[in-house]
């Protein structure tokens, strides 16, 4: 009985860690596509200062009211940042969660980025 548990234990393990690795991919894709909605809409909007505001305002609102949280102004802002710091999706690594993406995206000179992105380290550890 304790083999039979055993095999269904790591069956269901095995299923739950793929589909979290679906999901994160899924969303990352998810939060990049919203980045660049939001850069469009601002490039073809007005000019005005503001207008970026009201946009992720506006937006955050209506986001909050239909999924809950997770789309805070600051997480929309993030997503637009994202958009605009990794333009190519294909550039996009699976292996990277929007938490690792969060961090990456604030490191400002490009070549600290990639020297920091935890592929790139992983990459250079084999290496040596």
């Amino acid at each position: 009985m304790d083999s039979l548990f055993e095999a269904a234990r790591q069956i269901i393990l095995s299923a739950r860690a793929k589909a979290y690795a679906v999901v994160n991919t899924e969303m990352v894709s998810a939060y990049w596509q919203v980045g660049q909605l939001i850069v469009e809409e601002e490039q073809n909007g007005q000019e005005r200062a503001g207008y970026g505001k009201a946009i992720i305002a506006s937006l955050s609102q209506r986001l909050t009211e239909e999924f809950g949280k997770g789309y805070t102004q600051d997480n929309l802002w993030l997503m637009r940042q994202f958009y605009r710091t990794y333009p190519i999706p294909d550039a996009l690594r699976r292996e990277l969660t929007w938490t690792h993406y969060r961090l990456l995206i604030r490191v400002r000179n490009e070549q600290a980025r990639q020297f920091t992105s935890p592929i790139q380290f992983a990459t250079r550890r084999v290496a040596n």
